[in-house]
Protein backbone atom coordinates (compact mmCIF):
# COMPACT_ATOMS: atom_id res chain seq x y z
CA UNK A 1 0.00 0.00 0.00
CA UNK A 2 3.00 2.62 0.95
CA UNK A 3 6.25 2.61 -0.51
CA UNK A 4 7.90 5.79 0.98
CA UNK A 5 7.01 7.02 4.07
CA UNK A 6 8.46 10.71 5.09
CA UNK A 7 8.97 10.98 9.14
CA UNK A 8 9.55 14.57 9.91
CA UNK A 9 11.16 15.20 13.46
CA UNK A 10 12.39 17.55 15.78
CA UNK A 11 15.01 15.17 17.11
CA UNK A 12 13.22 14.17 19.89
CA UNK A 13 12.56 10.95 21.84
CA UNK A 14 8.89 11.26 20.44
CA UNK A 15 10.48 10.21 16.88
CA UNK A 16 11.63 7.28 18.09
CA UNK A 17 7.63 5.08 17.90
CA UNK A 18 6.78 7.12 14.84
CA UNK A 19 10.12 5.19 13.22
CA UNK A 20 8.93 2.17 14.77
CA UNK A 21 5.63 2.11 13.16
CA UNK A 22 6.66 3.49 9.93
CA UNK A 23 9.23 0.34 9.60
CA UNK A 24 6.54 -1.74 10.68
CA UNK A 25 4.33 -0.57 8.36
CA UNK A 26 7.00 -1.01 4.89
CA UNK A 27 8.41 -4.11 6.36
CA UNK A 28 5.98 -7.04 4.57
CA UNK A 29 6.09 -5.34 1.48
CA UNK A 30 9.25 -3.58 1.80
CA UNK A 31 10.01 0.29 0.49
CA UNK A 32 12.07 3.28 2.00
CA UNK A 33 11.70 5.31 4.82
CA UNK A 34 13.14 9.03 4.54
CA UNK A 35 13.71 10.50 7.86
CA UNK A 36 14.28 14.55 7.73
CA UNK A 37 15.05 17.15 10.34
CA UNK A 38 14.53 20.13 9.36
CA UNK A 39 16.76 23.72 10.43
CA UNK A 40 14.99 26.49 10.98
CA UNK A 41 16.36 29.23 9.18
CA UNK A 42 16.91 32.31 11.16
CA UNK A 43 14.39 35.14 8.63
CA UNK A 44 16.36 38.40 7.63
CA UNK A 45 19.98 36.93 7.79
CA UNK A 46 21.78 35.86 5.04
CA UNK A 47 22.89 32.22 4.61
CA UNK A 48 26.47 32.60 4.32
CA UNK A 49 26.80 34.70 7.52
CA UNK A 50 25.03 31.47 9.76
CA UNK A 51 27.11 28.99 8.07
CA UNK A 52 29.25 27.42 10.31
CA UNK A 53 26.55 27.69 13.19
CA UNK A 54 24.10 25.84 10.47
CA UNK A 55 26.94 23.12 9.73
CA UNK A 56 27.66 22.04 13.86
CA UNK A 57 23.44 21.98 13.83
CA UNK A 58 23.67 19.94 10.58
CA UNK A 59 26.54 17.52 12.12
CA UNK A 60 24.72 16.98 14.96
CA UNK A 61 21.72 16.37 13.58
CA UNK A 62 22.94 13.93 11.11
CA UNK A 63 24.23 12.12 13.96
CA UNK A 64 20.72 11.91 15.85
CA UNK A 65 19.20 10.91 12.32
CA UNK A 66 21.67 7.36 12.30
CA UNK A 67 20.86 6.90 15.83
CA UNK A 68 17.03 6.88 15.16
CA UNK A 69 17.72 4.37 12.48
CA UNK A 70 20.51 2.52 13.67
CA UNK A 71 17.99 -0.42 15.01
CA UNK A 72 16.43 -0.68 12.03
CA UNK A 73 18.34 -3.10 9.45
CA UNK A 74 15.55 -5.14 7.65
CA UNK A 75 16.45 -6.17 4.39
CA UNK A 76 12.94 -5.27 2.85
CA UNK A 77 13.16 -1.60 4.38
CA UNK A 78 15.67 0.41 2.95
CA UNK A 79 16.11 3.58 5.08
CA UNK A 80 17.66 7.41 4.44
CA UNK A 81 18.52 10.57 5.92
CA UNK A 82 18.20 14.17 5.36
CA UNK A 83 18.50 17.44 6.29
CA UNK A 84 16.80 20.40 5.12
CA UNK A 85 16.54 23.74 5.44
CA UNK A 86 14.03 26.70 6.15
CA UNK A 87 10.51 26.68 7.20
CA UNK A 88 9.63 23.54 8.27
CA UNK A 89 5.96 23.48 7.17
CA UNK A 90 6.91 24.73 3.69
CA UNK A 91 9.94 22.20 3.67
CA UNK A 92 7.88 19.01 4.58
CA UNK A 93 5.39 19.94 2.10
CA UNK A 94 8.65 20.68 -0.48
CA UNK A 95 9.65 17.12 0.00
CA UNK A 96 6.70 14.82 0.08
CA UNK A 97 6.34 16.58 -3.50
CA UNK A 98 9.44 16.08 -4.38
CA UNK A 99 10.18 12.41 -3.29
CA UNK A 100 6.38 11.16 -4.38
CA UNK A 101 5.56 10.33 -0.46
CA UNK A 102 3.07 7.80 -0.32
CA UNK A 103 2.66 8.48 3.52
CA UNK A 104 3.84 11.22 6.19
CA UNK A 105 4.17 9.88 9.69
CA UNK A 106 4.48 12.78 12.69
CA UNK A 107 4.81 12.40 16.07
CA UNK A 108 2.53 14.24 17.57
CA UNK A 109 2.21 15.92 21.21
CA UNK A 110 -1.60 14.97 23.05
CA UNK A 111 -4.27 17.70 22.27
CA UNK A 112 -5.44 19.94 25.52
CA UNK A 113 -9.32 18.99 25.12
CA UNK A 114 -10.75 21.83 27.58
CA UNK A 115 -8.43 23.83 24.42
CA UNK A 116 -8.58 22.01 21.16
CA UNK A 117 -7.88 25.26 19.02
CA UNK A 118 -4.53 25.71 21.07
CA UNK A 119 -3.22 23.22 18.61
CA UNK A 120 -4.16 24.69 15.31
CA UNK A 121 -0.53 26.45 15.08
CA UNK A 122 1.49 23.42 15.41
CA UNK A 123 3.42 21.49 12.78
CA UNK A 124 1.51 18.28 12.61
CA UNK A 125 -1.21 20.46 12.89
CA UNK A 126 -0.26 22.41 9.36
CA UNK A 127 1.58 19.05 7.54
CA UNK A 128 -1.92 16.98 8.23
CA UNK A 129 -3.52 19.75 6.82
CA UNK A 130 -1.90 20.93 3.59
CA UNK A 131 0.27 17.80 2.70
CA UNK A 132 -1.42 16.12 -0.33
CA UNK A 133 -0.66 12.66 0.84
CA UNK A 134 -2.00 10.40 4.01
CA UNK A 135 -0.67 11.56 7.30
CA UNK A 136 -0.46 8.84 10.07
CA UNK A 137 -0.25 11.08 13.80
CA UNK A 138 1.51 9.13 16.08
CA UNK A 139 1.07 10.07 19.78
Amino acid sequence: MFNHILIPTDLTPRAERAVDIAVDLLKPTGGTVTLVHVIQTIQGVEFREMKSFYAELETRARRRLAALLARHTDATVAVRTEVAYGTPATEILRLSEERDIDLVVLASHPVNREEPGSSWGTLSYKVGVLVACPVLLVK
